[in-house]
């Protein structure tokens, strides 16, 4: 793109806001807190360049108007053909028309100086039953901790006039004659849901996802491919498909927008090691914004995340993820050059860090100390960042290292434990210093669990770890209940398999009693005994596993099917073995053999040992075919 494009400041912060600065999903959530059943008109003060008006007449079906001089409300009417009237809402505005089911105000009220009187001008459009539903930066975000990029859109010096707490921000709305009020409190965000009447309304329930997706979809598909506003749209679906677990369509999406900027750019995201490989010299603003798009580092961020978590492939990952710390630093830059930050591209150059050094340690873990050590000085500073932001680092560290752990990358997991060893040591009452939410806590114990029983062959050690999950595990309630049953079955799996270790005796009880059911046991639960009963074989705690065997054939019996090639492996070991039965034996390699591939290790040791049993039994026949 030519960067000597006339373009102005207000143009140049119109791109910002639709690629990147807007966060039009916050915005419309509100409108998922009450029924919709008898709204039909929409009224938003202040309402910017519109994305709260187009979602809610395009996806929702309503009737909508808004209120705004601003040269990005202006801006908003015209790309977006929103009814937009370039004035401030207030008596004389709508008079005569029908009032509003629905009136909302973002980001509008720390704006004035008399709040009183905002509204007292804007009120008496809303019906006698209509919701009327305000957002404002939270003053109780403003602490010597804040980082820049949190602070500067709650303070926003010469703007912002007034900060509510939530106590007082009900306060002013009651005083207003809403009995009804509602407060849903982020770290720098309150948003207030009020009514003059009493009318249910659930502040937990959540934006529809899927409608909010097909809404981007229908959008994108009607703009020119070329305009700010469609990168913007665009790099928001790549992120709802991304979120939603569609990684077909978000690779296709991004694919296209990976074409566009290499076109409108010169911006190669296929080769991210080619991308703003110097540092931008941010002269201003207005000529960051022509040569660089502003969700670049979103785009970044989640095409490493793809390449990693999906393509598994962390050198591919590690230059993604360092294009996107390189892209949002320039753009924190140059935002603070006018004064200015953006909140989430903070927090994705923080993402971007994280990724880049848990892409880094399963690339080279050797590098793991020193890639740390650089981290945490980008995130924390050289002054510490104080405690909150420490704190909050060191929780992100937990996770990667649960990611690490939970893929199975244990070489990775060990190298970044033994790096952090000094500061957390191996146990996991210390986990408590890290004040994680209780199912947190709990996949923190899973995975360490996991390390000690699948890496460091230490049963004893992995049986602690997995029983401390337990009590953080029923304390859960942050995460649904679907992932709290997925996280129960996985450590019912690892206690049994360490218990199979450690205590086979009691792991063999154990199963013995989940297989007494009547008629017959969840097919999970057999599973699970199976896994457990060839954990016994192959630790050699052939007693036990005896002890389980009828348990187990006794399902085998009546559902044949359920036999695998692996349990009828180790039911041949046992028979072998500790039986001394090699005519058993033989059936059971032989079944073995029948039921893996040719070309696997397991079919030729299951042929190697029909051959030793067949040998001592004296039988003479061929294992291949033998039933």
């Amino acid at each position: 793109m030519d960067g000597d494009v006339d373009v102005s400041l207000s143009q140049a912060a119109i791109k910002f806001y639709v690629e990147q600065g807007a966060a039009p999903d916050t915005m419309v959530e509100p409108l998922f807190w009450f029924d919709h059943a008898d709204i039909g008109r929409y009224a938003e003060v202040g309402c910017g360049f519109g994305f709260g008006l187009d979602f809610a007449r395009e996806a929702l079906g309503w009737e909508v108007r808004g209120f705004d001089p601003s040269p990005l409300a202006r801006a908003g009417r015209r790309l977006l053909n929103l009814p937009v009237t370039s004035n401030y809402l207030g008596p004389e505005t709508l008079r005569g028309e029908a009032p509003v089911d629905v009136l909302l105000a973002s980001e509008v009220i720390e704006h004035v100086a008399d709040p009183h009187r905002f509204l007292n001008d804007i009120t008496p459009t809303l019906a006698p039953d209509g919701w009327l539903v305000i957002s404002t930066p939270n003053a109780a975000g403003v602490s010597r901790e804040a980082s820049p990029g949190a602070l500067l859109p709650i303070l926003t010096p010469g703007y912002h006039l007034v900060l509510f707490s939530e106590t007082s921000l009900r306060r002013l709305l009651e005083a207003h004659g809403f009995a009804q009020v509602e407060i849903r409190a982020s770290e720098t965000n309150l948003t207030a849901l009020a009514c003059r009447q009493s009318r249910p309304c659930d502040l937990s329930r959540t934006l529809d996802r899927a409608l909010y997706r097909d809404y981007l979809k229908r959008r994108l598909d009607a703009l020119d491919p070329d305009e700010p506003l469609a990168h913007g749209f665009s790099g928001r679906l790549i992120k709802e498909y991304l979120n939603a677990g569609d990684i077909e369509a978000a690779q296709a999406e991004l694919q296209g927008l990976t074409e566009t900027y290499r076109r409108l750019y010169g911006i190669d995201l296929e080769r991210p090691e080619t991308v703003l490989v110097e540092p931008i010299e941010i002269t201003s603003f207005v000529r960051f914004a022509v040569a660089i798009p502003a969700n670049l580092c979103g785009l970044a961020y989640r095409s490493a995340f793809i390449a990693l978590h999906h393509a598994h492939d962390p050198a591919r990952a590690l230059a993604r993820y360092e294009l996107g710390e390189r892209a949002g630093v320039d753009l924190q830059k140059a935002l603070q050059s006018i004064g200015s930050d953006d909140g989430e591209t903070e927090h994705l150059v923080e993402l971007c860090r994280l990724g880049a050094l848990e892409s880094s340690i399963r690339v080279d873990p050797s590098e793991t100390p020193m890639r740390l050590k650089a981290a945490r000085g980008a995130f924390v500073g050289a002054n510490g960042g104080g405690a909150s932001r420490c704190r909050r680092f060191e929780i992100d560290l937990e996770r990667c290292f649960v990611d690490l752990a939970f893929n199975g990358d244990y070489t990775a997991a060990n190298a970044l434990d033994d790096a952090r060893r000094t500061e957390w040591p191996d146990a996991p009452d210390v986990l408590d210093a890290l004040g994680l939410a209780a199912h947190d806590h709990a996949r923190s114990c899973h995975a360490r669990g996991l390390l000690a029983l699948n890496d460091r062959n230490d049963a004893e050690a992995a049986l602690t770890w997995f029983r401390a999950v337990g009590e953080y595990l029923q304390a859960s309630t942050a995460a649904g209940s679907a992932e709290r049953d997925d996280l129960a079955r996985a450590i019912d799996i690892a206690l049994l398999s360490a218990q199979a270790i450690a205590e086979p005796e009691a792991a063999a009880r154990a199963c013995e009693e989940r297989l007494a059911v009547t008629p017959s046991p969840a097919p999970h639960v057999f599973g699970l005994c199976c896994e457990a009963f060839q954990r016994l074989v192959h630790g050699g705690a052939y007693a036990s596993a005896s002890t389980l065997k009828p348990a187990i054939t006794r399902q085998l019996n009546l559902a044949p099917e359920l036999v695998t090639g692996e349990l009828a492996f180790v039911l041949g070991i046992l028979a072998l073995n500790h039986a001394a039965d090699p005519a058993e034996a033989f059936g059971w390699f032989s079944r073995a053999a029948q039921l893996t591939s040719p070309e696997s290790s397991l079919n030729t040791l299951a042929l190697s040992h029909a051959r030793l049993a067949e040998a001592a039994a004296g039988i003479g026949a061929d294992p291949r075919t033998s039933k």
